[in-house]
């Protein structure tokens, strides 16, 4: 282990005691905006540990390398780059050497397999230590979405945290009354007390999951192993993916489902109805929203996640001079209620409206109006836990017809800590204009 390396897990866990300690001591306010900044720290410190632990990883691989292979270093630098086991443009196929390994027990393929997850574990703090499942390759994880499909626009918005093993729930401790004090009347009179009183929030742990059945002679006859892994990971992927940003906007918590942002409990809510909508009504409604958040939350909201097709909606529309309300960056904004800052985006961040960015989601689902709802939230106060995405062969299931069922799955859990920081936006104001 380096020094650099040494150090920053010294500062990381000095900050994780004392995180540890002021959950300890009196809960006050000002002591739980500590432990989030030191969270916040903490998190930052992992990025960079991790990073590090990545570089002398495979340093110690270049060097070891060498030594085999008896390279003298004498006055002379030597550059190299050491491939992975698996990527884009590489020979082998991450796909095709689990199938290979779970179905021909080949030992070449589960070399690979073994060399890979050995590569994992040295880049990534993802648990890779399960015996029938293997975590696939960063590079097709990092493909997310690349099939027409919402991606995770709003899940990314949350705080993002790793899932803890072995459990099906997570309970986050707080503070549902807090202390109080006041003005004594008169020395010695008696002064206000109250107690704290506390409680959890319940994350209960859901699964995801998805599988394809595959012939098994795409995998023995497809010539490039980067494109066999795209075609057979590409589209469960996206699929898990949407299926995710979903949950976290408008799951239910019913029949195996995460209790969504615009399901949440105790979350503020505002109704646009008209059958005739407009950007001013409709901008109306939002700074309501935002509103209700600063005025229940005590915290400004920092972000609106909208349907593009109610976006492309206020971008439309005009004043009674014939100007859009809102424009284009390239246009030098003055005066509007809105900016477009991503021409033509389709997901993810696209302008700003009412001051806030703006996010487009196509993930979000008509609601009971047939309306496609906008949340505006301080999305910052919630918190996403996931596990790493594991993949399974399974060649039994269709063994009579050469078929081998290729399955990824994960798991979740979603945690609204300040449900007050959360507005939603329904009402028949919101149902899509035509030609939208």
């Amino acid at each position: 282990m380096s020094s650099m390396l040494d150090s920053l897990v010294e500062q990381r866990a000095a900050l994780a005691a004392e995180a540890s300690a002021l959950l300890d001591g009196e809960p006050t306010s000002e002591a739980l905006e500590t432990v989030e900044a030191r969270q916040s720290d903490i998190a930052a410190l992992d990025e960079q540990i991790t990073k590090v632990e990545a570089t002398e990883a495979r340093a110690a691989a270049i060097n070891a390398a060498k030594a085999d292979a008896g390279a003298a270093m004498t006055g002379s630098a030597i550059v190299t780059n050491e491939a992975r086991t698996y990527s884009p443009e590489g020979e082998r196929s991450f796909v095709r050497d689990m199938i290979n390994a779970h179905l021909r027990n080949d030992r070449n393929a589960w070399d690979g397999l073994h060399r890979h997850m050995q590569e994992e574990r040295a880049v990534s703090r993802t648990d890779t230590t399960s015996a029938g499942e293997l975590v696939p390759p960063l590079w097709l994880v990092d493909m997310y979405s690349s099939t027409l499909r919402p991606g995770r626009t709003t899940a990314d918005l949350l705080v993002k945290q790793a899932l803890p093993a072995g459990t099906d729930s997570i309970n986050i401790p707080k503070i549902t009354t807090g202390s109080d004090v006041g003005i004594q009347t008169a020395d010695n009179a008696a002064t206000t007390t109250q107690d704290l009183v506390t409680g959890s929030i319940e994350a209960p742990v859901r699964t995801i999951s998805g599988y394809s059945d595959v012939a098994i002679q795409l995998v023995d006859q497809s010539p490039l192993a980067g494109g066999l892994d795209r075609l057979l990971f590409g589209d469960l992927m996206a699929a898990y993916d949407y299926k995710l940003d979903y949950q976290v906007l408008q799951g239910v918590g019913t029949a195996g489902q995460m209790y969504g942002l615009i399901n949440t409990t105790g979350i503020n809510a505002g109704t646009y109805t008209s059958g005739t909508p407009t950007a001013a009504g409709i901008g109306t409604a939002i700074v309501q929203a935002i509103s209700t958040i600063a005025k229940n939350r005590y915290k400004g909201a920092e972000a609106i996640v909208m349907h593009p097709s109610i976006w492309y909606f206020l971008v439309g529309q005009t004043d009674s001079s014939g100007r859009p309300l809102v424009v284009p960056t390239s246009n030098g904004p003055w005066n509007s209620a809105g900016v477009v800052t991503e021409a033509g985006g389709a997901q993810g961040s696209v302008g700003t409206f009412m001051g806030l960015p703006v996010y487009a989601d196509s993930a979000i689902a008509v609601g009971a109006n047939s309306e496609l709802p906008i949340v505006v939230a301080s999305f910052s106060d919630n918190i996403l836990m996931e596990s790493g995405i594991r993949t399974r062969v399974l060649p039994d299931v269709g063994s009579a017809s050469l078929t081998v069922r290729f399955q990824v799955y994960g798991y979740t859990a979603m945690a609204a800590r300040y449900p007050t920081g959360i507005a939603k936006i329904v009402g028949t104001g919101l149902v899509p204009a035509a030609g939208f």
